[in-house]
């Protein structure tokens, strides 16, 4: 008999609440939850593909293990256990703890206590080597603000802005910064007192509804943005009262932005001059506002640069949230913190922690370089990474695929969760199957850790939910959840695991303390009777100002009032000032602007063409989508302008070869009028594994193949151009799919 059960989504961090029903064991239908507060009902394909995904005939039903000839074969949970535990005994045994390492993607947000487990076991391993997706996502949304310093009162509220201002981002599909029913809230928001300013090289579905849309050349954001810095201080918007106040080297950011005049930014960054002051003066007449960047920016090289300039034109404009404000984003399921309007001061963003041994890349405010895993794989002597615990769809969204096979083939052991044999897992030496999401308890408490370091991400009104497992996974299954393979190797090997806490997953513990200032004790997990997630879950909510017991008590999500909280006042003794000329990004800015742009951007006869990625509504990323027919066609198709393939003697769904300097793929052209010409745009994560004969017209094309972790990385992250690439596109004479 079926009947509808209350969860979220997790296809991404929205989190939409979805009924699902549920008949048995078996997912029926997923469709939005109206009851739940903020959402409005909304649910997405994504959402709607959670029944084909739930049902999937490819799922993995137990764990298996890599053959000598390269094939799989099934392992019980307990041989799995006992055969990794063994071989990581001997990975440190032979080469130290640090030969260990550690890598958490897209999963974390399916399995809660995967990532707080995880980092306690490292910890007890003692070893350093703990990696995470932000450092080639956005890590310079982390690092600006150790390097600008932060705002203790939070961001002003979307409901109370005369501008919003995103780079490179689209919320509609992206959900990041308006993540409750999207297209809603822009609407809304935007036939009201708010302009939207939107700086992206394709008129997406935000940018449609923008006061002013700069569609400029791919990688120009720090360009467009010292220029809007340019003009705010030659019109003398810049309030000087709250910069006085609260900020210090404004006189050596005037200097450093004098020669980014409009004329030269239009010109650089291919946008209309006219278009470019009527954004600077929506920005200089708002009262009040807020900004935002997407994937874009940071992709396109220098996303620390343009993320460190945002906020200091939004501290130019005293855009902050002030005393007597409504907090945005108050903390329900973590300990309670204070929001005071008043500055907290910058601390480091690199120079600290672990240094790699290649390319100088080190440990920063966003974590581990990823950007150094490979090469650290690979590179012999004291320090190389023999073993890695792996969650993430690596194979499609690491850059360079060629040389990200070739680390793994090198690991001498190599863990990958998964629920299907998918390309990244068949890499592997054991792969543990695990459980669906609705087979999975989850809660809300990710979302406010995201908060924390991405203001595109959470709640900005007190929402908690909690939700328990819907079913169990059919008895004849053999699986884990992801948090499992940690205790239970650790259990088998006699080690001690703190309690579990998002806080310390990425160093956020030392800047969210509770609010009394006193540390909390370490408490010591019960190593003799293996937890249950619920009881992970109480110990990561520990001390949180919603007990989980009474967030569990509103099976749709509750708007906690209790929780709500006012901007205070400033402290009497507080000294602290927000940077505006930190002395790295004022030098990186001086060679933006004394580069030869030819140079810096590769383009030529040879390579004309830029690409760069694009989100779509019916895939997230490495997310394999079972049911195939949410895709409008099962590859990614190569978006292009239509005066560009007219140019090119090509029309929507001829096959073409697209090549930059590292590689090349086959892709299948489709007109794109919204899309500035010289542009090509295509979605990341579809592909085969490097080496295999696949069809581009079912399995779509690794974008990654294009590019290379070498090219215009970051110095300290690492995150190598991953966007603004450039490219040729050549006809291939074969028939269309």
């Amino acid at each position: 008999m079926s009947h509808i059960e209350k969860s979220p989504c997790r296809s991404c961090a929205a989190y939409c609440p979805v009924d699902v029903v549920v008949d048995g064991g078996a997912v029926v239908k997923v469709e939005g939850n109206h009851d739940a507060p903020l959402y409005q009902g909304f649910i997405c394909p994504k959402g709607r593909a959670l029944t084909a995904m739930h049902n999937n005939p490819e799922r993995l039903k137990t764990h298996l293990k890599r053959q000598p000839d390269g094939s799989f074969a099934p392992i019980s949970s307990a041989q799995l256990v006992a055969e990794v535990s063994d071989k990581i005994a001997a990975v440190i045994a032979e080469n130290g703890p640090s030969a260990v390492a550690a890598y958490l993607g897209g999963p974390g947000l399916e399995h809660q206590a995967l990532g707080p487990l995880m980092t306690r076991f490292m910890s007890a391993i003692g070893s350093a080597n703990l990696f995470n997706n932000a450092t080639i996502d956005q890590p310079g949304l982390m690092i600006a603000p150790a390097l600008h310093g932060t705002w203790a009162g939070g961001r002003m509220h979307p409901d109370s802005l005369d501008v919003f201002m995103i780079f490179g981002g689209n919320p509609v599909i992206s959900k990041q910064y308006f993540a409750q029913h999207p297209g809603n809230q822009l609407k809304k928001l935007t036939t009201g007192c708010m302009k939207l300013i939107v700086i992206d090289p394709r008129r997406t579905e935000t940018a449609r509804r923008a006061a002013v849309h700069l569609q400029c050349i791919p990688g120009e954001d720090p360009t467009i943005i010292a220029g809007l810095i340019h003009l705010i201080i030659e019109m003398g918007a810049v309030d000087q009262a709250f910069v006085e106040r609260n900020a210090q080297g404004l006189e050596q950011l005037t200097q450093a932005v004098r020669n980014f005049t409009p004329s030269y930014v239009a010109e650089r960054a291919g946008i209309d001059e006219a278009k470019l002051r009527e954004a600077a003066h929506i920005i200089a007449t708002a009262k009040r506002g807020d900004f935002g960047s997407g994937t874009g920016p940071s992709m396109a090289t220098r996303g620390t640069l343009m993320a460190y300039l945002m906020y200091c034109l939004q501290t130019l404009r005293g855009f902050w949230a002030q005393e007597g404000d409504v907090v945005v984003m108050p903390r329900v399921l973590f300990p309670q913190q204070l929001f005071k309007a008043q500055p907290n001061a910058p601390y480091p963003g690199w120079g600290f922690g672990v240094k790699m041994r290649v390319r100088d890349l080190q440990q920063t405010a966003a974590g581990m370089p990823t950007g150094a895993l490979p090469e650290e794989i690979l590179t012999p002597g004291k320090g190389q990474i023999k073993a890695l615990f792996l969650h993430s769809g690596a194979m499609v969204t690491w850059p360079q695929e060629a040389l990200v096979k070739e680390a793994f083939e090198a690991l001498d052991l190599l863990i990958v969760h998964d629920v299907e044999l998918s390309v990244t897992a068949r890499m592997a030496h054991y792969i543990i199957a695990t459980k669906m999401p609705f087979e999975i308890p989850v809660m809300t408490q990710i979302n406010e850790l995201l908060s924390m370091f991405h203001p595109g991400y959470g709640w900005v009104e007190p929402y908690g939910a909690y939700q328990p497992a819907l079913f169990d996974p059919p008895a004849e299954f053999d699986v884990l959840e992801a948090w499992q393979i940690y205790y239970r190797v650790a259990q088998r090997l006699g080690l001690q695991l703190e309690y579990p806490s998002f806080l310390d997953l990425l160093g956020l513990a030392a800047r969210d303390a509770p609010a009394d200032g006193e540390a909390a004790a370490t408490r010591l997990m019960d190593m003799e009777r293996e937890p249950s997630t619920d009881e992970l879950y109480e110990m990561m909510c520990e001390g949180s100002v919603v007990p989980l017991a009474k967030v569990k008590e509103y099976p749709n999500g509750h708007l906690f009032d209790e929780a709500r909280q006012i901007v205070g006042p400033r402290d009497i003794d507080c000294t602290a000032r927000l940077e505006l000329a930190n002395p790295a990004m004022l030098e990186e800015l001086a060679e933006t602007r004394a580069e030869v742009v030819s140079e810096r951007r590769k383009t030529n006869a040879d390579y004309p063409y830029l690409l760069i990625p694009r989100r779509i509504q019916n895939s997230t990323n490495a997310v394999n989508n079972a049911d195939r027919s949410v895709l409008l066609k099962p590859y990614n198709p190569a978006y292009m302008n239509p005066e560009d393939l007219a140019r090119l003697g090509l029309a929507s769904g001829d096959r073409v070869e697209i090549s930059s300097r590292h590689g090349s793929i086959i892709g299948f052209v489709e007109a794109e009028k919204d899309l500035r010409p010289g542009v090509l745009s295509m979605t990341h994560g579809f592909g085969g594994k490097a080496g295999d004969d696949y069809d581009p017209a079912r399995d779509g094309a690794n974008v990654n193949r294009l590019t290379s972790w070498t090219d215009d990385y970051d110095p300290y992250n690492g995150m190598p151009r991953m966007s603004a690439i450039p490219i040729s596109v050549k006809p291939v004479n074969t028939a269309r799919p």
